[in-house]
């Protein structure tokens, strides 16, 4: 169990360092969003509760195999 703790932490670590890298180096890619109405909050929050929820469920998947 303490392996999956691990993983699960690494996740949220590397989401968060993820996040402050395309805040910080991609700024002129949001654009095409920005045109079709999306704001950056609205696309950070789908786009991560879409990974983080495909994580977990992956995560409880291969628990359940082992």
């Amino acid at each position: 169990m303490s392996f999956f703790v691990a993983v699960f932490w690494f996740k949220l670590l590397s989401m968060g360092f993820i996040i402050i890298y395309i805040d910080q180096y991609r700024k002129g890619e949001y654009l095409y969003y920005r045109n079709l109405g999306l704001s950056k909050s609205v696309l950070w929050t789908f786009s991560l509760m879409f990974d983080f929820i495909l994580f977990v469920s992956l995560l409880i998947g291969v628990y359940q195999l082992r």
